[in-house]
């Protein structure tokens, strides 16, 4: 069964709001980062995506199965996930680099009594990297916390291992070998902030990518605090939809169609 996307993902890359109180010592000001000079601006944020998953993973010589762990169940599929972006940008343009690694057990949720008898699992790994260069198209609004709109345009990694487990009632166990696919996808989209008083933001992104997959697409959004000048603390959520379809039926992936989807929090380091 094919993965049906659903548009309301791009809904549901709703903002979590994180209230906290300003430090009475900081300083209302702009930071040195933002400036549209001819000087090279950073920004390093190692972050954390507890993400769900849900889709359908199909192999040779296994028939296609569902595979569903929904946010609420996050916190018994969750194994492992950490990420980090740098980005490096001098006047208007720039550039990044991100680094997105996930590891996630799931039950596979089907309604055919022989898979639910046989109680698969599926250990799922993938790594996301990304290098994308940017053009700061509008920027402006307050001083002391300006606006900005990019476009950008890159490549991105995309490495996945499926590995299908099983345990009977009767105690029987089924170990399935890894099954790895990696591909190469071009990249193009959108990312910017809105200043929401001197110290709040909003981010957001959107991108699509395609060429090695059928189709990726990919949105985020997150509310960023402004500790100082130089720190930011940030949550928000990320939703990113794959659709893969190799069209063989040799060894190997056939299909790959799986949706991640859940929070994330970081923090950023800019200079």
């Amino acid at each position: 069964m094919r993965l049906v996307s659903s548009y309301g993902g791009l809904a549901a890359a709703a903002l979590l709001v994180a209230a906290l109180p300003a430090p009475a010592t900081a300083q209302a000001q702009g930071r040195p980062t933002s400036a549209m000079d001819d000087t090279w601006h950073f920004n390093l944020a190692p972050y954390m995506w507890m993400t769900g998953i849900k889709g359908d993973v199909s192999v040779a010589g296994l028939p296609e199965v569902p595979v569903d762990a929904s946010f609420s169940d996050i916190r018994d599929n969750f194994d492992f996930g950490l990420a980090g972006r740098f980005e490096a940008r001098k006047n208007r343009f720039g550039f990044g680099l991100d680094l997105t690694w996930n590891n996630l057990g799931a039950p596979v949720a089907s309604s055919s009594p022989v898979l639910e008898a046989l109680g698969l699992e599926a250990d799922v790994r993938q790594l996301f990297g990304e290098g994308f260069l940017f053009y700061r198209v509008a920027h402006g609004g307050r001083a002391d916390n300006p606006a900005h709109l990019d476009v950008l345009a890159g490549t991105r990694y995309t490495g996945t291992r499926v590995r299908l487990t099983a345990e009977t009632s009767a105690g029987a166990q089924y170990d399935g070998n890894s099954q790895e696919l990696n591909w190469l996808d071009a990249m193009a989209g959108l990312k910017g902030r809105v200043p929401l008083g001197s110290r709040a933001a909003l981010l957001g992104r959107a991108d699509i990518a395609g060429f090695g997959s059928s189709l990726t697409w990919n949105v985020e959004g997150d509310l960023a605090f402004l500790v100082s000048q130089h720190w930011t603390i940030g949550a928000g959520w990320r939703y990113m939809d794959i659709d893969y379809d190799n069209g063989e039926s040799g060894v190997g992936f056939r299909q790959y169609q799986l949706a991640y989807n859940g929070p994330r929090v970081w923090f950023a380091y800019s200079w």
